[in-house]
């Protein structure tokens, strides 16, 4: 029998992208002074096996961030678990699923921004991991450009059990395996967030600097875990000291 959190995770990824935010492919002429948007970068991952012959240099952007509206009194994802009670109201999705629509890029870095409704949100995920078990929420406020500023993402392996990097005689041999393959362990994911500097990527010149404001972290905060899939606390259980730069840490316990 299904679960109920995998039915609502089933409902969640089959639900129509119309409900969910926008992921801006170009900065708009002008902000809507009733919606909310929230800036972040992503680094591109270098490809491991760049030095192959017609291999690109980093690998596509296949995950991302997926974010909730979040009730931090009931302490769960509006109209979702222990916040059934407070769904959105406009009907809009209470989620929104990371959509790989970069509104600019270089060679090392994607700049995504989202028209989203003001509220609180929570950061709920990455790719394949929910951090249901500890995350960070922020307030989006309307008419400003909230920016987390730069990501990374990595695998939370317990201490010394990391998998040996792919190699092209690995991955060949796993192409001749076929459905025979040792699938490689799979782990959830962590992440951090820094601060923009000036070695980052520049930001579109369309995008008002001064509707920008640094995101303002708040620790703790819980909920089911609607992604269906791992899940973990956002800075991870086995890195001993994930913990953000102390310029960028969120406040809260």
């Amino acid at each position: 029998m299904n679960s109920p959190s995998r039915l609502i995770a089933v409902a969640l990824l089959t639900a129509p992208c119309a409900a969910h935010a926008v992921a801006l492919k170009t900065v708009p002429a002008a902000l809507n002074p009733a919606k909310a948007y929230v800036l972040v970068e992503y680094k591109r991952v270098p490809n491991p096996m760049a030095g192959v012959p017609f291999s690109a240099k980093y690998l596509p952007q296949m995950g991302g961030l997926s974010l909730g509206r979040y009730d931090p009194a009931l302490g769960d994802i509006r109209g979702l678990g222990k916040a059934a009670a407070n769904p959105v109201a406009d009907k809009r999705g209470a989620i929104e699923p990371f959509q790989n629509r970069p509104v600019a890029k270089t060679e090392t870095s994607l700049l995504y921004l989202h028209e989203v409704e003001p509220d609180t949100y929570v950061v709920m995920g990455w790719a394949n991991t929910s951090f249901s078990l500890g995350s960070y929420t922020f307030e989006a406020k309307a008419g400003t450009v909230t920016d987390l500023g730069i990501i990374s993402a990595e695998p939370d392996w317990p201490k010394g059990e990391e998998p040996k990097p792919a190699t092209f005689g690995s991955v060949f041999g796993a192409a001749l395996a076929g459905p025979f393959a040792k699938s490689r362990p799979v782990a959830p994911s962590r992440v951090s967030f820094r601060p923009r500097s000036q070695n980052d990527a520049p930001l579109p010149a369309a995008l008002p600097a001064d509707r920008i404001v640094p995101v303002a972290f708040q620790r703790g905060a819980t909920f089911g875990n609607y992604l269906g899939g791992m899940v973990n606390r956002i800075e991870g259980v086995n890195s001993g000291s994930a913990e953000a730069p102390a310029e960028a840490a969120p406040t809260g316990q």
